[in-house]
């Protein structure tokens, strides 16, 4: 009993590092999610053009812009408002094959088929690809996703997994759109980090239900990063919790998939 113990203690340490932070399983579930809603999906390819995104949009690459205020009355459309449904997810992973560099998918309208007088529901969804080896600072990778000081005429405001965006008509009638907050985007996280490989930004427009239905990801991508207020993972990669009536918890179906992921993880590392 003594030697297998042993043996498998001796497999245990020849066993890679677990990776909290690559979120390949997650991916793989957005890129379903938009495969479910294929049809209502507007899709672009960005190139990371940071002179004419500066030229056309007044786009600054190192957070030089003035901080945007939009009220109201200047407003063109407004999404993700504290009424309505709203997720701001930032997905990471090692796998690079996984994403496709400047994709830009928009499940729903874009802003210019919106109405102004309506507060849309409003996911946004970055998934990044690593440089194998290389983790940057996850503050600044979580603070890019906001456009602060970046984009003139797109102001938002945040919560934790929350976004508000409001975008004003001077900028729409200049031709700012969502497809263009994706570009930013893409520019902005290719221009902050040499270890980020591919950039893919994902808009969800369309309703609430669709933007609820991301809650799920979102929230194990909280517990992934570290941030989930009660779920974290020990070093030994097991879901720690301080919660003891685990069938009374909401956050049950999470923690089980998760371990069902670490499981899966371990069984192939192990084969």
């Amino acid at each position: 009993m003594l030697e297998a113990a042993e043996k498998q203690g001796s497999r245990a340490e020849k066993l890679p590092p677990f990776k909290p932070g690559d979120m390949a399983s997650l991916i793989r579930r957005m890129r379903q999610f938009l495969a479910d809603r294929e049809e209502r999906i507007q899709t672009c390819y960005a190139p990371c053009d940071v002179a004419l995104l500066e030229r056309e949009f007044g786009f600054t690459e190192r957070k030089k812009g003035k901080a945007d205020v939009i009220l109201s009355e200047d407003m063109a459309v407004e999404l993700g408002h504290p009424s309505t449904a709203s997720q701001a997810i930032v997905l990471s992973s090692y796998q690079p094959e996984l994403l496709h560099h400047g994709r830009i998918s928009i499940v729903g309208p874009d802003v210019d088929e919106i109405d102004r007088t309506s507060r849309r529901p409003f996911g946004q969804v970055v998934m990044l690809a690593f440089r194998r080896g290389e983790a940057p600072d996850p503050f600044e990778i979580d603070n890019t996703q906001y456009l602060i000081r970046r984009l003139p005429g797109y102001m938002v405001r945040s919560v934790p997994g929350r976004l508000w965006a409001r975008m004003s008509r001077k900028a729409q009638q200049a031709g700012l759109t969502m497809k263009t907050v994706g570009s930013a985007l893409i520019a902005a996280y290719s221009c902050d980090f040499e270890a980020v490989e591919k950039v893919e930004v994902a808009f969800v427009t369309s309703c609430g239900e669709d933007v609820e239905a991301l809650a799920q990801i979102a929230n194990e991508a909280r517990i992934l990063a570290g941030k989930h207020k009660k779920l974290v993972l020990g070093a030994d990669g097991e879901v720690e919790c301080p919660k003891l009536d685990c069938e009374s918890c909401e956050d049950k179906p999470v923690c089980d998939n998760l371990r069902d992921i670490v499981i899966k993880r371990r069984s192939r590392r192990q084969s």
